[in-house]
């Protein structure tokens, strides 16, 4: 079978390397670990052409090559619903392997979101007003952090949400007819901007229960998630969903290293096969480091990815 995978960042357009980073690590997982049971049938931008065996092209190629495949993945910023339109333009000749474009409308929305979930689940408090003098403000779209901030103003185009003080958490989902359950990853933030991410997470089983239960619950509420789907979380006295992630997540490059299987396996076999669910793990975590690190994961501009074996007598803060 032939397999269009698509990471926007290192396919077609060029965006800020402290983003873009992370879309080459997603890429280059997710490629090294579908070899093993498609034709990859895609193409990057001229810049990364030696470490990939692909063709170059750009956005305008999408089209032809999707139409030449049998299944598709697309990684892509909910920023002016660029992973929507993707997504929604190979759905017409290929089998996705992803969430539904109708899925991906809702959930890159946060105000759509919100309305979703409200009285399903547990979520911070969300208006289209300024709520009191202090709050965060988010733009309705867009990834990565950015854009949000606390703020006694709220800008058009953007939603005010009460700010809840816990443990930061992302969970890992595989989705088609269940919902499996994989990982819960302790994220580290500079503010609102990702830095990274401890897998799995330092918390013990009655609060790793409640936190997958509230994932699934808000994965449930929405009609098309499919294939690999994040969960931000906010555990204070109880897990409080923030964000659904209808796409890959930057954890999930780990997961090789921490369970033994790549993404892109659990993936294919959601589909094609049947999941066998890791049973030991090895702690790691996941940096987003401005400086280019030798042999790191990926390095490009002046970032890296790296990970590496985690010891737990040190604290966290001591990352950030």
């Amino acid at each position: 079978m032939r397999l269009f995978l698509l990471e926007y960042a290192t396919c077609c357009e060029e965006l800020d390397a402290d983003i873009a980073v992370e879309g080459l690590a997603m890429f280059k997982s997710l490629y090294t670990g579908f070899k093993s049971f498609f034709e990859i049938n895609s193409f990057v931008r001229d810049e990364f052409k030696d470490l990939f065996n692909l063709p170059t092209g750009s956005f305008e190629d999408i089209e032809s090559f999707v139409e030449n495949s049998d299944c598709f993945l697309v990684v892509a910023p909910e920023d002016d619903d660029i992973l929507y339109n993707i997504t929604k333009t190979c759905e017409k000749y290929s089998y996705n392997l992803g969430s539904s474009s109708k899925a991906i409308e809702v959930v890159a929305d946060k105000w759509k979101l919100y309305k979703k979930l409200k009285g399903k689940v547990n979520v911070p408090k969300t208006s289209k007003k300024p709520l009191g003098d202090l709050f965060i403000v988010k733009p309705r779209k867009s990834c990565g952090g950015n854009g949000i901030r606390f703020s006694n103003e709220l800008p058009k185009g953007f939603i005010a949400q009460e700010y809840i003080n816990g443990l930061n958490l992302s969970v890992s989902l595989i989705v088609k007819d269940e919902i499996v359950p994989i990982s819960i990853n302790e994220q580290i933030l500079d503010g609102f901007k990702y830095r990274g991410a401890i897998i799995p997470a330092r918390v013990d089983e009655n609060m790793k229960e409640e936190v997958f239960n509230e994932a699934i619950e808000a994965v449930e509420r929405i009609k098309g998630l499919k294939g690999y789907v994040g969960v931000d979380v906010v555990y204070s006295d109880i897990p409080y969903v923030i964000e659904i992630n209808s796409r890959i997540t930057t954890p999930s490059i780990a997961f090789e290293y921490v369970y033994g299987v790549n993404v892109a396996e659990l993936i294919y076999r959601l589909h094609f096969d049947e999941i066998e669910l890791p049973k030991n793990f090895r702690r790691h975590i996941l940096l987003k480091e401005d400086k280019a690190i030798k042999n790191s994961f990926v390095t490009l501009g002046n970032y890296s990815i790296t990970v590496k074996e985690y010891d737990d007598f040190n604290s966290p803060s001591s990352l950030q």
